[in-house]
């Protein structure tokens, strides 16, 4: 696997793909260093161009994205540059994603006290009883979802990608997908770095084709080549999702009944976090 190295500003060819002008983006403090290349304006067809990209990859060394924002705000965090020094994948290395997300679940569970209280009344946070929350699961983390095995067709991928609205589009050089976050020190608002996100989203490119398509402020979205088709496999995925961050797709979801209803709809996976 070739990685590339960063672009210089201004235009840039890459195979077919003729991207406008962009210029670099900076990480960390002073001296910040060079992180990324994003394009100035937003480029029609992006999801498309994304696409092409994506395939070029192996030959580039460079991953695409699209670059979401603030909302209200669309200058952040690109153009302000608000990104920590890059973390070290070394780390990233040594993760296990379902150790992960075990402790992510553990994290959400009430204490028994707690769920003694609340007991037949609603959850204050989520509005509904606990249980419901959480359904058909208990406060065990029940494991890694089976990895998808049926691939979206082209007329669905082509579909997915033709809806996307023109966004400006990145590129960092890396090996793959999920570890562009870490490389340019993008973190989640409540976390100190990207590393244990990095660790499941590495997990989901291997067991679901969920490759990384846009960054944002305090958010990410991937596009799934294989998502759960089953609905036990979905709510399995549901939980992990639930786990992993404060809303999934792009809704405000926080519940694993309402998650397992989107993924089963969409193979597009929408993560924020407060």
């Amino acid at each position: 696997m070739v990685v590339g190295g960063l672009p210089e500003e201004g235009e840039l060819q890459l195979g077919p793909v003729r991207l406008p002008a962009g210029k670099r983006v900076r990480a960390g403090f002073e001296p910040a260093v060079p992180v990324a290349w994003v394009t100035h304006q937003a480029v029609p067809g992006a999801g498309r161009i994304w696409a092409a990209l994506s395939a070029a990859h192996p030959q580039t060394g460079l991953v695409p994205f699209l670059l979401g924002t603030l909302y209200g705000e669309p200058a952040r965090p690109w153009d302000t540059e608000e990104f920590a020094p890059p973390a070290d994948l070394v780390q990233a290395d040594r993760m296990d994603a379902a150790e992960v997300l075990t402790e992510m679940w553990d994290g959400e569970m009430p204490s028994d006290e707690e769920e003694e209280e609340e007991e037949e009344e609603e959850d204050e946070e989520y509005g509904e009883p606990w249980p419901t929350v959480i359904a058909p699961f208990s406060k065990q983390f029940p494991g890694l979802a089976p990895p998808g095995d049926t691939l979206l067709s082209n007329a669905e991928l082509d579909s997915v990608l033709a809806s996307l609205p023109p966004t400006r589009i990145g590129l960092v050089p890396a090996r793959r997908p999920a570890d562009v976050l870490p490389l340019i020190g993008w973190t989640p608002s409540d976390q100190s770095d990207a590393l244990p996100i990095t660790a499941v989203v590495r997990s989901w490119e291997d067991r679901f084709g969920a490759r990384l398509l846009e960054v944002g402020f305090a958010e990410i979205r991937l596009l799934a080549s294989r998502s759960p088709r089953t609905r036990a496999g979905a709510q399995h995925l549901a939980a992990e999702q639930f786990a992993f961050c404060d809303e999934c797709a792009g809704q405000g979801l926080h519940d694993v009944p309402a998650i397992t209803d989107h993924l089963l709809n969409s193979p597009l996976w929408t993560f924020w976090w407060d």
